[in-house]
């Protein structure tokens, strides 16, 4: 059962204060107060969504019949085989409910050797919060197929629209952090060298993703691509417009307007 003490010593553990937690519970910032002061009775319900924010957030309570602890999982490696599990639980810790206070987003190019030898290569992401870290590097998120660059484009498109200039990439970074545990995997990143990702296609250059591959998608402005380089302002984006400028103005083109000049002049009485 949780008691106002162990409230204390989660939220220490977590560095945030009574107002994120409150709000990250659902519940009034005086109901919280209270009880961490030992004011009052809350009811079951709103214990249960304390704990359960708590608990998202990465604390573990355990009683052992004779000692109460309050403990912090400070490395997580998010379980998610799938890709459109992989990204909700992305953009769930992205949100500010989750409780990271994330001070950095690492994006990095995860490469596998396959049984065979082949090297296949994926779009993995490290979240560094200020009491803990999480890596996603399980899903196998790629850049593909067109539904697929949509989920990593949704991804950073949350990304640089809540953290902007916190999040990060790594051009040089060549392993597979998959095959190592978590603690490993996680000082591995750490340790490449980060650059500011300012355009997205510093990114996906790492891909080999070409000009013609991103221009299908961007021409779709509800394509999350499309969105990211705008939100951006990538010169990809500016590039395919500017491209399709000089589309337009091409003499003959169909959609050429311009007035056209010619020597011949009317017949008299014509």
């Amino acid at each position: 059962m949780l008691i106002p003490n162990m409230l204390k010593a989660a939220r220490a553990l977590l560095g945030i204060r009574q107002s994120e937690l409150a709000k990250s519970a659902g519940i009034s910032l005086a109901t919280l107060n209270n009880f961490e002061r030992g004011i009052g009775d809350p009811r079951a319900s709103t214990l249960e969504a304390i704990e359960r924010a708590l608990r998202q957030g990465g604390i573990t309570f355990t009683d052992d019949g004779e000692f109460d602890s309050v403990s912090l999982h400070k490395l997580h490696r998010p379980f998610a085989f799938d890709t459109y599990t992989a990204s909700r639980q992305v953009l769930e810790a992205f949100d500010r409910s989750a409780l990271l206070n994330i001070q950095s987003i690492v994006f990095y190019r995860n490469t596998e050797i396959t049984s065979d030898g082949k090297h296949s290569h994926y779009v993995a992401l490290l979240v560094n919060g200020a009491t803990r870290t999480l890596i996603f590097d399980q899903a196998r998120l790629s850049l593909e197929t067109a539904s697929h660059a949509a989920e990593v484009a949704g991804i950073m498109l949350a990304a640089f629209s809540l953290y902007g200039r916190n999040v990060y990439y790594l051009p040089d970074f060549v392993s597979d952090s998959l095959r190592l545990p978590p603690l490993q995997a996680i000082m591995l990143v750490q340790e490449g060298k980060l650059s500011q990702l300012e355009d997205p296609v510093n990114f996906f250059q790492l891909f080999g993703i070409t000009m013609e591959t991103l221009s299908p998608w961007l021409e779709r402005e509800d394509h999350p691509l499309h969105q990211l380089f705008e939100l951006t302002g990538s010169r990809q984006l500016q590039s395919s417009a500017g491209a399709a400028l000089q589309q337009l103005r091409r003499p003959g083109f169909p959609g050429d307007h311009r007035q056209k000049h010619t020597d011949e002049r009317p017949e008299p009485g014509a």
